[in-house]
């Protein structure tokens, strides 16, 4: 494990611009697409607080001091899931990637030849969105994959277990080996025409 020392020293060496994720299709190579919506030209710059403890604590965090704002949307609307943190405000190295969701990771485990997966009061909804991400020490439950998005079903959903698809209210995955994994929660905001997009101070968080 690392220590807490460690961890803030990583986390102040982040990159200090932030991006806007339209998709992402390596969580670990750092492959996204990113947000293109006209006028939205360089990643503004983000300036962190002092690492501190999580809540609940197990790990530390930096959150940015001041608002982050991005240049205003003069054409289409565009929706975006998730930021990203670079060493650049144009190319430069993905860092990190951040879901658009208060809602935290949700642990869960499957077995075989079945399609639920339990989460003690995982507070997921019908058609929340989420992604699966390798816990660690544990398999994924086979049928499910990183870099998939996908839909909570409201077939089978109850406060202790929940049934994904990759289309809304589509079949259910059949998980055919059991494992375990995080679930992350994420929702789409749309960058409208005219609007321009701003996280509040604080409101971003980088976790390690």
């Amino acid at each position: 494990m690392f220590t807490s020392s460690y961890r803030d020293t990583c986390l102040a060496a982040m990159g200090g611009f932030v991006s806007l994720i339209v998709g992402i299709t390596d969580w670990r190579a750092g492959t996204i697409t990113e947000a293109s919506y006209t006028g939205y030209g360089t990643r503004p710059a983000w300036t962190k607080n002092t690492a501190a403890a999580t809540s609940p604590v197990g790990g530390r965090q930096v959150t940015n001091n001041g608002a982050v704002t991005f240049p205003q949307n003069t054409g289409s609307a565009q929706d975006v899931i998730a930021f990203g943190i670079h060493t650049a405000s144009t190319a430069g190295t993905l860092q990190a990637i951040g879901l658009l969701d208060a809602d935290p990771p949700i642990f869960g485990t499957a077995e075989e030849t079945a399609e639920d997966i339990t989460a003690p009061a995982h507070g997921l909804a019908t058609d929340q969105r989420v992604f699966v991400l390798a816990a660690p020490g544990a398999v994924i439950p086979t049928g499910l994959s990183e870099n998939t998005a996908y839909f909570v079903l409201a077939a089978g959903l109850t406060a202790n277990a929940f049934r994904l698809s990759t289309t809304s209210g589509g079949a259910a995955v059949n998980i055919t080996a059991k494992g375990a994994a995080m679930f992350i929660p994420y929702t789409a905001v749309t960058i409208a025409t005219n609007a321009t997009p701003s996280f509040a101070d604080t409101v971003l968080k980088v976790q390690m």
